[in-house]
């Protein structure tokens, strides 16, 4: 039998992260359509999945920079080596699905339209599985 070892905790961590970013807003997504006629209860299934979205995604930058320092990619060396030319890109997403995904939760819900709202969450979503991609392409190398 194989071992468990730190690596493979860590980065079994950087999936569950992953499962849950981009899961949970493929649920929401979902299931938010079926809410019409009851706003509040939108804002409920957004606001309890924000209590465990927010968690992941901290979970995944803590366990992405561990992961990254232990290959060797550090800020001075990113844009050097292929490898941190595609973290950089990978981070570019993960950056925008966090930025679209907080400017969703911060927007008020008086100056948001359900179309601007499904569009910032769109564009986290998107963004997040194109950051799940580089990442496999990351392991992949």
């Amino acid at each position: 039998m194989l071992t468990i070892s730190g690596h493979a905790v860590l980065l079994w961590l950087h999936v569950l992260g992953a499962c849950v970013w981009i899961g949970g807003q493929l649920v929401v997504a979902a299931v938010v359509p079926l809410t019409r006629g009851e706003p509040r209860l939108a804002r409920a299934l957004g606001r309890r999945f924000e209590a465990v979205a927010w968690p992941a995604f901290a979970l995944l930058v803590v366990t992405g920079v561990i992961q990254a320092y232990a290959i060797g990619i550090t800020p001075a060396t990113l844009l050097e080596t292929a490898a941190g030319r595609t973290l950089g890109v990978k981070l570019l997403f993960v950056l925008v699905s966090g930025a679209a995904a907080l400017a969703h939760a911060l927007t008020p819900s008086r100056w948001r339209s359900a179309r601007l709202a499904g569009a910032l969450g769109g564009v986290s979503l998107l963004s997040a599985v194109v950051a799940a991609l580089y990442g496999v392409v990351l392991g992949d190398a």
